[in-house]
């Protein structure tokens, strides 16, 4: 698989996801969604130590990404849908 799809591809889509899912399950919180999202580029550049060493700015700059993308899907969903307490 290239990596480019599956950074620019498949982490997007489990990141909308995991917002999803953070707002209809209740025992799924947020900040459980964030920090997967967060997690998510690691999954494909961290295969060796040197690698991780060297893509350590992409994935700060990636998770930040999906980070944003997850917390946009959460808030659109609350405005959407409605405000749950």
């Amino acid at each position: 698989m290239n990596p480019l799809f599956a950074v620019l591809v498949l982490c997007p889509i489990i990141a909308v996801v995991l917002g999803i899912c953070s707002f209809f399950v209740k025992w799924f919180r947020l900040w459980g969604a964030l920090i997967i999202s967060f997690m998510l580029p690691l999954l494909y550049i961290a295969s060796n130590l040197s690698t991780w060493r060297g893509n350590l700015d992409a994935w700060f700059i990636y998770g930040a990404g999906y980070i944003l993308l997850t917390w946009i899907v959460y808030r659109l969903l609350r405005a959407i849908v409605g405000y749950k307490t």
